[in-house]
């Protein structure tokens, strides 16, 4: 995990074949929020699909499940 400025949070990103998922960390630790994307051309139907997943998965995560 690398050194961030005080202004963000600690991220970590790990690749799963072709996609990359980044979880983003609060200043106690935990998981709360999800980014995930696709590797190739940003606005396609399978990467805004996947950043609609994050949003998702990152609402759950907080508690916010509406």
């Amino acid at each position: 995990m690398g050194t961030h400025p005080k202004n963000r949070r600690l991220c970590v990103t790990a690749d799963v074949g072709p996609f990359s998922v980044s979880v983003g960390f609060d200043d106690d630790g935990r998981a709360i929020e999800v980014f995930m994307t696709g590797r190739g051309k940003t606005g396609t139907a399978l990467n805004d699909h996947l950043y609609d997943l994050g949003v998702t998965v990152s609402k759950i995560i907080q508690g916010d499940e509406d």
